[in-house]
């Protein structure tokens, strides 16, 4: 009989005294390599030494932790809890959170002003791990979750610029770190854990304005000493957050009927509708021009009747001048479409047509054309590949491990970018493994299910060259250069 194999721990809500969480029953725990936080399962008998301290979770912070042997770490909190079943038999089933849910905070346009004197927004123009770390320092030292942020040194990322608005960082940077193949490392930290090499920046002080002061002088370090150790030591627990390019690992390579390899599933998609249909607002200069004709053609009418209208006439014609204004807002130039022509001709007359997007834009702002460009790379079909291995056998989640006999079995982490071979069809890709699903229940090996595809928003270059557009407007309007 498969015992349990990881190492499970719950804490109190600072993360300074623990205890083990053994006999458990089932446990799945998921990650992924951008801002999306992620989810776990925890299942055990309600009477199990630890389920009061778990419960805990409907009044308290309760963290869950997790250790695998490759040095694997996953750190998180119980989000809810069920306990059902017969009367002295009950089971606890726990459904726990990420600790880099805590990242899911809004980006405020002026960081270190009060909230009733707030800018329009905060804008950086730089590179992305710079700008990044920018968001997620100002922001973290606002809020006070106890945090050590990695700076970037010799930053060589792409160039990028950002405008935050009371902006979630999960929707300002996700889509972005996924665009240029860097990726988010958030998980707890506490004494005893080795620490990441590099310059820091603690965000671990009582008030915010020491938290501030502690943020600067570690920018200034990072600039000035871009080679030297960090300023501080940590000393008390805290998230550590980093953004980093993603790592190069394409000497470990998955194969779909390797030894390790327990299922396999290739799924398929077929493409969506040829023709996207988006807007549901006319251009706001569209709205004013008929709004103008409209109030043109009341004071017309007025005009002709001459004092015969009067003042109630003049009341009757403003009401209905306002009546027809309703009416047509929205209505001309409101919708425009695009179409695949090649997905068109190639899928034949049975295939699926249209598809609709609302959009709060105007038909024909840049914004809404790159939606309906999007739209359609979103529905160009496409496969899937998942497989489930167990760990340990030739590849292990975590560092690198030398085996008994010598051997070496390469470690993987989420993020990195393998080398995938799918037998079936016989194509071999280098590829980022997204993310990870860990399932361990008693009397089975752990099992270990790489999602392997990067998943992202696609762009052209028509999306690419809009997104330009779009960020050059905006900045135009905020130096009050349009009307």
């Amino acid at each position: 009989m498969v015992t349990n194999t990881l190492d499970l721990r719950v804490w109190n809500n600072e993360y300074t005294r623990w205890l083990p969480i053994r006999g458990y029953i089932s446990a799945e725990f998921n990650d992924e390599c951008g801002f999306t936080a992620p989810t776990g399962t925890l299942t055990v008998p309600a009477d199990h030494p630890r389920a009061t301290r778990l419960m805990q979770g409907s009044s308290d912070v309760v963290p869950v932790t997790l250790t695998t042997e490759g040095g694997y770490e996953w750190t998180g909190s119980v989000d809810t809890y069920t306990a059902e079943g017969k009367p002295g038999r009950e089971i606890l089933t726990l459904d726990l959170i990420h600790d880099k849910s805590l990242l899911h905070i809004p980006a405020w346009p002026s960081t270190r002003t009060p909230l009733e004197m707030q800018t329009k927004r905060d804008y950086q123009v730089g590179r992305l791990a710079t700008v990044c770390t920018h968001f997620l320092t100002e922001n973290l030292a606002r809020v006070g979750t106890p945090a050590y942020v990695m700076l970037p040194t010799m930053d060589n990322s792409p160039i990028v610029d950002v405008a935050a608005k009371m902006t979630y960082l999960d929707e300002l940077l996700g889509d972005l770190l996924d665009k240029h193949d860097y990726v988010l490392r958030c998980e707890m930290w506490w004494p005893g854990k080795p620490f990441p090499q590099g310059k820091v920046a603690a965000l671990v002080g009582r008030s915010t304005q020491e938290r501030q002061l502690h943020l600067t002088a570690a920018r200034v370090d990072a600039a000035v000493r871009p080679f030297g150790g960090p300023i501080v030591t940590p000393t008390v627990p805290g998230l550590v957050v980093s953004v980093e390019q993603v790592r190069n690992r394409e000497h470990v390579r998955f194969s779909s009927n390797g030894r390790d390899v327990e299922q396999f599933k290739l799924t398929g998609r077929k493409p969506g509708p040829h023709t996207a249909i988006v807007g549901g607002k006319s251009d706001d200069w569209v709205n004013e021009l008929v709004e103008m004709a409209i109030d043109a053609s009341a004071q017309a009418i007025l005009i002709a009747l001459g004092s015969t209208a009067g003042p109630l006439g003049a009341l009757l014609a403003g009401a209905i001048s306002n009546i027809i204004v309703n009416q047509l807002t929205d209505t001309l130039i409101a919708y425009q479409q695009r179409t695949d022509v090649e997905r068109k001709a190639t899928m034949g007359p049975f295939a699926p047509t249209e598809s609709f997007t609302s959009s709060s834009a105007g038909a024909y702002t840049f914004d809404t054309s790159a939606l309906a460009e999007r739209q359609l790379l979103e529905d160009a079909g496409g496969q899937a590949i998942e497989i489930t291995i167990a760990d340990g056998v030739s590849k292990v989640l975590g560092d690198d491990q030398q085996a008994d006999n010598g051997k070496w079995r390469l470690g993987w982490r989420p993020g990195d970018r393998v080398t995938f071979e799918e037998h079936l069809s016989g194509v071999v890709v280098s590829d980022i493994i997204t993310g990870v699903t860990i399932t361990d229940q008693v009397g089975q090996r752990m099992r270990i299910t790489p999602k392997v595809g990067k998943t992202r928003n696609r762009n052209n270059a028509f999306t690419d060259f809009v997104d330009v557009l779009s960020k050059v407007t905006s900045v135009a309007a905020d130096m009050g250069l349009q009307g």
